[in-house]
């Protein structure tokens, strides 16, 4: 596990509303940083992440399941359905909220909160679960354009906290050049080989 990463909820709420003002200081730099490609800061922050998100076990957690409103595709539900042994229209009619979701322009949204379908911090349907919960949290791509939503989720997420601290240092360092950002990553060259 890499050095000093925080997972206690309580904490976390706390220190991210704490670091509020630096995350946006981040998220200002890196709008605003010329030097450096969308794919360059990509290849940064998912190299940043990659130890955090393999330490820290989000089964122990499961706080995004509890709190935050999870939408949905069709295919998302054909898949729910099968997993729950349902047909589509029962899995529709049980979980699925058509009306909420169309406020927002989505397809569907779970209708509880927490989810009910998780079971304690484990997710009952965990293979069969819908594509917004496999990708999140989700930093890649576009990260400089979506830093935004990730701040407003730090106090949530004990990972996004945690890459959230680790991107500041290295933005306190911008700006980065090509080269010194190849420094940085050296040992997490692209499918190229380049930086």
């Amino acid at each position: 596990m890499p050095a000093d990463l925080i997972t206690d909820l309580d904490m976390i709420r706390r220190l991210a509303a704490a670091q509020h003002d630096r995350f946006e200081v981040m998220r200002y730099l890196l709008e605003d940083e010329d030097a450096l490609t969308d794919a360059q800061i990509d290849r940064l922050v998912d190299h940043i992440a990659a130890p955090i998100i393999a330490a820290i076990d989000c089964t122990q957690c499961a706080n995004c399941c509890r709190v935050l409103d999870v939408y949905l595709t069709p295919d998302d539900a054909a898949r729910l359905a099968a997993g729950l042994d349902l047909p589509v229209a029962a899995v529709t009619d049980r979980y699925i909220d058509h009306a909420a979701a169309a406020q927002v322009g989505e397809w569907g949204r779970f209708r509880a909160r927490p989810c009910a379908l998780l079971n304690g911090t484990l997710c009952s349907v965990y293979a069969h679960r819908p594509q917004t919960c496999r990708a999140y949290p989700a930093f890649t791509p576009d990260f400089r354009w979506t830093l935004a939503d990730l701040i407003d989720g730090a106090g949530l997420c004990p990972i996004i906290y945690n890459v959230l601290i680790a991107l500041v240092a290295a933005t306190d360092r911008l700006p980065l050049l090509p080269d010194d950002l190849c420094a940085v990553i050296a040992d997490a060259p692209d499918d190229s080989g380049a930086c």
